[in-house]
Order: structure tokens, then sequence, then C-alpha cells
């Protein structure tokens, strides 16, 4: 077990892929500009995977096949060789092209900001992929796991799917974050990552003065 909207302008930032040798690529990994700001709405959402278990043989094993996307932010100390760490990543409903922001179990992610209106938030789950030196983060399909914490959160409980949307009821103001573990299991197609211990944690309250 390893352990660990409203964007400003759409920086071409297609999947992080990278032609670069590790050592650089602390230099290319830079999310755009409306992933660097904190929350300035109304509302925002944080992510993070608090652990996270790979299969047997990982990360040279066959992944399903998910959507293409444009990455915001990301933690440091991606390990690419071991195609660690596995995180969970939120953004805006249309996931895919909002850039998500990504945590892992020791970076709580950057704020991603919602809507006014209705705010809705996507969960996804990425890991780093070396193979053949192709330096890039990928979306993986993922599933409600077995302990029935993470099926309100997904758009289709008991289904792979490429990512969840969930709306805020009765919104606080501030950051929310979403919790998950994280593990996987294979299909015919590939592995793909299932969730359990799910948890969206309010804004904390302002400190009384």
């Amino acid at each position: 077990m390893m352990r660990a909207r409203i964007p400003v302008a759409k920086v071409a930032m297609n999947t992080l892929r990278y032609f670069l040798p590790p050592a650089l690529l602390a230099f290319s990994i830079a999310a755009p500009a409306s992933a660097q700001y904190a929350c300035t709405t109304n509302y925002c959402i944080s992510s993070q995977s608090i652990s996270f278990q790979t299969p047997p043989g990982w990360p040279a094993v066959p992944v399903e096949t998910c959507c293409r996307t444009h990455w915001g932010a990301l933690p440091g100390a991606i390990d690419w060789s071991n195609g660690a760490p596995i995180m969970i990543c939120a953004g805006g409903a249309e996931y895919a092209t909002s850039f998500p922001n990504c945590g892992d179990p020791q970076n709580v992610s950057q704020a991603f900001p919602l809507d006014y209106e209705r705010p809705t938030f996507a969960i996804g789950v990425a890991w780093p992929n070396a193979k053949d030196y192709r330096y890039e983060m990928q979306s993986v399909p993922l599933v409600d796991g077995s302990d029935g914490t993470c099926a309100q959160y997904s758009s289709q409980p008991g289904q792979v799917t490429n990512w969840w949307v969930h709306e805020l009821k009765e919104p606080k103001r501030g950051t929310y974050v979403f919790t998950a573990a994280v593990s996987f299991q294979k299909s015919d197609k590939g592995y793909y990552a299932v969730l359990n211990s799910c948890k969206l944690s309010p804004p904390s309250s302002p400190a009384v003065r």
C-alpha cells in the first residue's frame, strides 16, 4: 500500500505532455492563471486523496482509457517512475476542459472557484504516467466503492464513469474539501479507480470575535 467556473485564460496545457527528463519537469508543470487564485468567490472546492492502493505491477499495467484532460495545479514531488501519487482532482462541471486542480495524501489541492448560482463541481482521479518517456498526467475512470460513502457524489452510482458531478445544496460561503481513499479494480479494458471513505467537508465557520 502506497501512502503517501471561472477560468481566466485557457492556457495550452493539453494533458501536460512532455518529452523532458524528470529533472526539468518541476519547471514545466505550471498551472494556468485561473488555478493560481485562492477562493475569491462565494464558493470553492478543493480535493485530496487520503490514501491510495495500486495493483501489483503498477505502473506497468493496463489502465482504462479516459478523457483527455486540461490540467490546473498539481502537487509537487511527483514520482513518475512509480506512477505516484494517485490524485483526486476537482474542477467545474465540464471537468476535462475546466483545468481541475489535484491533491494527494500530502497536499490538498488549490481551491477551484465555483459559480455563484447553483455551485456545481466535478471530481476525477489522475495519475502520472511516464510510459515510453512521455511524461503526462492521465485521467482514469472511477466508480463508487462498496462502503457506500461515495454513491451520493457519483453521477451514476455503481457505474464506471469518467468523472462525477455534484451540486452543493444550501451552500455555505468558503471552500469545501472533498476527500476519499483510492484503490483499483480491473475490467476487461484495464484498471479503473474505486473510491471509498468519501467525505465533503464544509467551509470552516468564521472565528467569533
